[in-house]
C-alpha cells in the first residue's frame, strides 16, 4: 500500500502588508516633523515690496500690531522694557539681526519708537519685515 505523504508548504512572507506599515510610519513621521516647527511670529498684515531679502545671521523678530502691543517673539513686553530685553540679547550676540514686524495699519510713531529702542540697544542689523510681492 502505498501512503501519500501531504506535501508541507514552504512558509513566506508577505512583503506587501510590511510594505503598507513602513509607508504608514513614514507619513507619520513626515506630519509630525511639519507640526513641531516652532512659528516665531505672530499673523500680522505686512506691507509687500518687490525686493524682501531674507536675512541669513540669527535674528529676534519685534512685532507691533495694529492696536500698538509690541511683541519680542511672541511675549508681550512693554515700550520701558523693549530696549533692555533687546540690550540682554545683543551682548549675547553681537551680530544679532533685529526683524521688525508691523502691521501696515499699526501707528508710525510706534514702529520708530520700537526701531528706535532696537538702535539705543545696540543693534547694529535691523530690517523691516515684508512680504514679497507687489502692492496692489
Amino acid at each position: 500500500m502505498n501512503i501519500t505523504r501531504p506535501t508541507r508548504k514552504r512558509p513566506r512572507i508577505e512583503l506587501v502588508p510590511m510594505i503598507d506599515t513602513i509607508f504608514f510610519i513614514l507619513v507619520f513621521f513626515v506630519v509630525a516633523s511639519v507640526s513641531m516647527v516652532h512659528q516665531r511670529g505672530f499673523p500680522v498684515a505686512l506691507p509687500t515690496a518687490s525686493s524682501a531679502p531674507q536675512p541669513e545671521r540669527a535674528r529676534v523678530e519685534v512685532t507691533v500690531r495694529a492696536d500698538g502691543s509690541v511683541y519680542l517673539d511672541k511675549e508681550p513686553v512693554a515700550r520701558a522694557e523693549l530696549g533692555s530685553e533687546l540690550h540682554t540679547l545683543i551682548s549675547t550676540s553681537p551680530d544679532l539681526t533685529i526683524m521688525v514686524n508691523a502691521d501696515r495699519k499699526a501707528e508710525h510713531g510706534r514702529v520708530v519708537e520700537v526701531m528706535d529702542s532696537a538702535r539705543q540697544a545696540g543693534a547694529r542689523n535691523l530690517t523691516i519685515g515684508v512680504r514679497p510681492g507687489r502692492e496692489e
